[in-house]
Parts: structure tokens; sequence; C-alpha cells
């Protein structure tokens, strides 16, 4: 016999016999017959010697239902997995062959990759001594193992047929974010934790839980025609919620309720994971159930992954640009490079449909090298036709930033259409940053050193933005448009976004906001000293044709005002605006009066002020008025309660450790730092300057806000 393991095909059609035999002759050897009588036949002689069976559904519903049946009820024949194909996808026969037994399914037009991929995952997993030898226990949290759960699981729903059962699947919202801040030590002791509260909320209704892959739990619960849902949801995150202070975790829920359908414990569990994938990123949405909808989106998904490489290759992609503005002069001066999907048949697809899912699949790096390769192709084209052009922004995905081998795909690009680096801008979103922080700005820094413009994508939606901004190796920030879009009598949102706008020129960065759709958005951007913007106000993305007539009959921006736009490294222009409504009380905490003097007049005309001369004092204030207080200024050396103890008893206080504290002291390491490391916002060393101290409350009331905001989102 060959090395090669075998594979049985049996289908009556001779067309896709020749199908499936191209797609797996390279890696099997192939025994074709054309009904079940005949495979029956060769898995009488050879069956030792198969490793899997093909068989199409429609060579006849009662010989294929039949053959299933056969096959698992012989002994020698019923360790053979079975996979069905079909001539299309029909959930109703998937269903029935799954429950039967078979292992996959497969409909046609086939993905050779994916089910190549398939076939051998089957394979091998029949073959080693892990499927025979199920671990029952997870070894990091001690529940169930994935193998084990279904087969428990299994046994409950066959010995309680009466009894309704709902599948349970629980998911860590960003997880990876855990491990990269607190380190993977941390991260098994909150797994173990999670999984503790799980099992402790299922256990005494009789149901069983599980972790299935990292940070992925399932759970069996019975039904007692109640809902179980807000409870589990409220039980397990307050107890998370006392599990670290300053650890904010958020967990999902999918649920699925069996409907009647035989469906094998795999497939109720997968529900169950597409009802909890259907909810990632909802802000306040804890739970979901599964219904037809997700199951609608999920066939979606896989039309446009089994037409995306077609699409591609018969240029449906296609390359538009949206233009940037120089807010001194309303110039061009620059655009960023948008793909759109325009499908023959079904007209313009939205990225929303699509980039998520190419970003998950892997094919975003085919469908980004097409971007960046049009880009450079239309810089080129604009050029030899005497246009003065512009830097045009790509989009570079996470999934491309780890590839090693980017450095020379992008200066091969950009050399094959005669360009320099600098003319092509990198656009790398915030939340990339976030996840592998090392690697990531090790990666940046490299493409940064041979001259490319790195711009930081959808600032403000990550979850580290402004510790992090300080060590990335980035030249230009492009503001999240939630920032822009505050109503204009929101003060907090403005603070927040001149906040963001000077320390980005403290940093040395560019700032671009995007979004743009008003006058008065412009107006105030302006105000704020932003450098440029982009959005609907100004001009839509728009075909590479449109954009070359606005290029050649428009103003463009010198190059030479980018290169030469620096900023004073260091200095923050103090912006709390004067005559302002007080509604906010800043409390002051110091035993010498003529200190509180001091910070008294400095901030009268913003605050409602708060004096108090000793700790003990000052505690009772905060504990009684903590949801009046904008900020505590707080002296270090008092009799009584000194301010160390005020700072550590207001960051153990759930309702007051969240109010910024700023420590004005004599200046010294040692009291800094330790002041630092309890939790304070900031220091400021006496004697006091008056245009520091309002800098430094500026900069932190609004990051406070902007912290704010970030935890609302979880």
């Amino acid at each position: 016999m060959s090395e090669k393991k075998t594979i049985l095909v049996v289908d009556e059609n001779i067309s896709n016999r020749k199908i499936l035999y191209k797609i797996f002759s390279d890696d099997y050897e192939i025994i074709e017959v054309e009904n079940e009588k005949q495979a029956v036949e060769i898995l009488k002689e050879k069956y030792k010697y198969i490793s899997l069976i093909l068989i199409d559904i429609v060579l006849s519903v009662i010989d294929n239902y039949a053959f299933l049946k056969k096959s698992k009820s012989m002994p020698e024949l019923a360790i053979i997995p079975v996979v069905v194909t079909a001539q299309k996808y029909c959930e109703y026969d998937e269903v029935n062959v799954l429950s039967m037994g078979a292992a996959d399914f497969f409909a046609n037009p086939y993905k050779p990759q994916i089910i190549k991929y398939r076939v051998a995952n089957i394979i091998n997993l029949r073959e080693t001594a892990a499927f025979a030898n199920i671990i029952e226990n997870d070894m990091l949290t001690g529940l169930y193992t994935q193998e084990a759960f279904y087969k428990v699981a299994k046994d409950l729903l066959r010995e309680n047929p009466n009894k309704q059962y709902d599948i349970v699947c629980m998911d860590i919202e960003n997880f990876k974010l855990v491990n990269d801040m607190y380190g993977e030590l941390e991260g098994d002791r909150l797994l173990c934790f999670v999984g503790e509260c799980f099992e402790k909320f299922i256990q005494p209704t009789g149901g069983y839980a599980s972790r299935i892959c990292s940070d992925v739990f399932l759970g069996i619960i019975p039904c007692f025609g109640q809902s179980y849902e807000v409870d589990m949801v409220k039980t397990i995150n307050d107890a998370l919620a006392f599990y670290m202070a300053n650890m904010k975790i958020v967990i999902k829920f999918g649920i699925y309720k069996p409907s009647g359908l035989p469906l094998t414990i795999r497939a109720m569990c997968d529900r169950a994971k597409l009802a909890v994938e259907s909810i990632k990123f909802k802000y306040d949405v804890f739970y979901a159930f599964y219904n037809e909808e997700i199951g609608i989106h999920l066939y979606e998904e896989q039309q446009i992954t089994a037409e995306m490489k077609y699409a591609l290759e018969k240029k449906q992609f296609h390359v538009y640009f949206q233009p940037k503005y120089n807010l001194q002069n309303d110039r061009i001066a620059g655009a960023e490079a948008l793909v759109r999907w325009i499908h023959p048949k079904k007209g313009l697809i939205s990225p929303a449909n699509f980039i998520p899912l190419f970003e998950r699949n892997g094919f975003i790096t085919d469908l980004d090298r097409y971007v960046w390769d049009n880009t450079c192709k239309k810089i080129r084209e604009w050029r030899d036709k005497g246009y003065k052009t512009v830097p045009i922004s790509v989009n570079v995905s996470r999934t491309d930033i780890y590839n090693p081998a980017l450095p020379d795909i992008l200066m091969q690009i950009v050399a094959k259409h005669g360009l320099i680096p600098k003319e092509l801008h990198l656009e790398i979103t915030e939340t990339a940053y976030t996840e592998n922080p090392k690697q990531i700005i090790q990666a940046v820094a490299h493409l940064k050193s041979l001259g490319f413009i790195i711009e930081m994508d959808d600032f403000g939606s990550g979850y580290s933005s402004l510790n992090m901004l300080s060590e990335l190796p980035i030249d230009v920030l492009k503001l999240d448009m939630k920032f822009i879009q505050c109503n204009s009598q929101q003060s907090s949102c403005k603070n927040i976004l001149s906040f963001i706008i000077s320390l980005a020129k403290w940093l040395d960065l560019l700032v671009v906001a995007e979004g743009v759709e008003t006058h008065e958005q412009v107006e105030r951007l302006r105000n704020m000293d932003c450098n440029y913007v982009q959005g609907f106000y100004y001009a839509k993305p728009m075909p590479a044709e449109d954009f070359g007539s606005l290029l050649k009959n428009s103003e463009i921006d010198d190059e030479e005002d980018f290169e030469n736009m620096h900023f004073n490294t260091g200095h923050v222009e103090a912006s709390i605006p004067t005559g302002v409504k007080k509604m906010k009380t800043m409390l002051i905490v110091d035993d010498v009066e003529i200190n509180r003097a001091v910070l008294v007049e400095t901030f009268k005309e913003l605050y409602n002020i708060v004096e108090a001369d000793n700790g003990s004092v000052a505690l009772n204030y905060i504990n009684e008025h903590y949801n009046e207080i904008e900020i505590v200024l707080l002296d270090l050396i008092m009799p009584e309660i000194d301010g160390f103890q005020v700072l550590r008893e207001m960051r153990k206080n759930e309702n007051t450790r969240w109010i910024p504290v700023i420590i004005t002291s004599q200046s010294g390491e040692n009291s800094e730092a330790k002041s630092l490391l309890l939790g304070a916002s900031d220091f400021i060393a006496k004697p006091y300057d008056t245009s520091v101290c309002i800098r430094r409350v500026e900069n932190v009331v609004a990051y406070a806000m902007m912290k704010e905001q970030e935890r609302h989102k979880n």
C-alpha cells in the first residue's frame, strides 16, 4: 500500500468525483465508487486502510442516510469518519447528516484549501490517542475540557429527554489585553476566577461548566420556565467588580435554546458561540440568544468568503480617495485610500460587511497589497499627467504588521512606481498597538526608519491611548470622529479634544481630525489649532478619476509645510475657558492657610472651592460629596491624617477612586514617586507657579474625562 492515507469517494456524478479527485489526489490515495452498495463492498475489504469517506447527499436520500446508519452500526466502520457533500448549502440537510453522525458537511462550490484542512484535521483527530482517551479536566481551571463537556452534556440530554436545557457560551472580551498589561500569570488567575464563578452559578442547577479554549467557556443549564440570563450576568459581573479594582473585565454570554432540530452537542455549542460573537464590542449588551438572523449572517459571510478571491482577480475592488485639508489655508494636503467592493450583481458592498471578515480569515493581507499597489500606481499616473500630487495614507492591518517581510513588500511597491516612502503614509489602528506593543513598536520603528510616515488611526477607540502615546514611533495622530461629533454645548467633549490636540503638539505630532461634517466643527478645530481635517464637510470618498480632477483643479498644500511643521516639545497651552458657569467643586486640602489662599485665588473663577485644613475633615467631605467633586488638590504633610493616607483611602473606595488627585507639596523624588504609586494623577511642587497649576489641572481633568469615557465604552 502507498504511504498516503486513503479517501473513499462515493458519488454517482462523475464530474463531482473528478472535482474531489483534483482537490485531494496530491495528498491522498483516492478510491472512487458510484453508489452505497459498491462502497460497502470496498469497505469490507479495505476498511483498515481507509481514513475517511466522502459521500454525496444526492446519491439517493434513502441510500445516503441508510449508509450513514450502517457505517455507525458496524464496529469496523464506526471509527471511519464520514463527510457528506452537497451541490448547494441547505441548513436542514446539514443538521440531519450531522445528527446522524457525519463528521462534517461540505457544500459546493467547494473551497479547496478550507476543505483540505478540515479533512486533514478530521483524519488526524481520529488517529490520535487524544481522540480515544479524552482528558476530562482542564489543567488550569479544573473544569471539563471541550471533548469531556461534549460527552457529559450529551449524556445529560439523553438521560433527561423531557427536560429543556440551554447551551451557554461565556467569553472574556479583550482578554489578551489582560495578559499584555498584567502578565500571563495574572491572566491565568483571572481565568481560574471566572471559571469558578461560572461553575458556581451553573453547578447548583444540575448543569456542567467547561473551558474549551483560552478565555471561552461553555455550560449546559436546565430551564425551569423562568429567565436566568439577567441573574447570571449580574452574579458573575458583581463578583468580577471586586476581583481587581483597576481591571475592568467585560463578560459576554451567548445562549442557544434547542429548537427541536436533531443537532449534535457540537453544533449546539457552535450556535452558542455564534451568539456571543454577535455582541462582541457592543457597549452595554451582555448576552444574546442564537437566532436565524445570526445563522443568515454566517451564511452571508460564507458567500463573501467564497467570492473574495475571484472578486480580487476581476478587479471588483476599487480604490477611492478622501482628501485631507490643511486648516490653516484650506488647501488639499493629502488623502486617504479607501477600498470599495462593487459587486456586478449586488452593487456596492459596505466595507463593514467584509473588512472585519477579511481580518479574521487573513484575506486582508492580499487586499491591502492590492490597495497599496493601486494607490502608488495612481500617484504615478497623476504625476505623469503633470498634476501636483499629495501624500496618500493607506491602511496597514494588524496581520500585515506581524509579517516580517512587510518592509520589503512596501519598498518594492514604492520603487516599482518610482516613488519614495514618504509619499505613502501608513495608517495603523490604535488597537493594533495595544495587542502586542513591543513587537508592533519594533516593526513600526523599522518602517519609520525607511522613510514612511506613520499615522495612528482611530485614536481614542482603544484601551491604553494616553499611556502608550509617548512610546509609539508615529508622526501623525488621527482623532476618532467620536471626539469631534460631540454636541457643541458639551464642555467636557471640548476639553478632552483640546487636551488631546495639545498633548499631540507636546509630543511633536501632527493631528488629523476625521469625520468632520459641519462648519461649526471646522471652526472649533481651527480654534484648537488642529492641523488637518478630513470628512464629508469637505468631500466624500471619491473614485480615482474624480480625485485626479480635484488635484488638477485645486490649490495643493506645499510639501514643505508638512515637513517643517514642528512643535515646541514640552509646552501645552492652557485653555480653561473663563466665565463658564461653575458646576463642579475643587477640594483644596492643606493645613497652611496661605497655601490654600494662593490656590483659591488661582481657581476661584473656575470652580466652586471647598477648603479643608486636615485629612480627616477632607475624607469626610469626599465620602459625602464625591459626586460633586471634579478634582482634589492634596497636601502631603498634615497633622492627624496625612495626604498619603487620604489618597490611600480614596483609592480603596469604589465611589471615590476615580476622582483625580493632584499632590501639592515640596519637590522631592521620593514624595512624587510614592504619590504616583498610590494613584495620584499628578504632582505640583511648592512654591506654586500659577500657570503650571492651571495647566496641570486642565490636563488632569481632561485626562480623567477621557478615561471615564473609556470605562463607559466597556
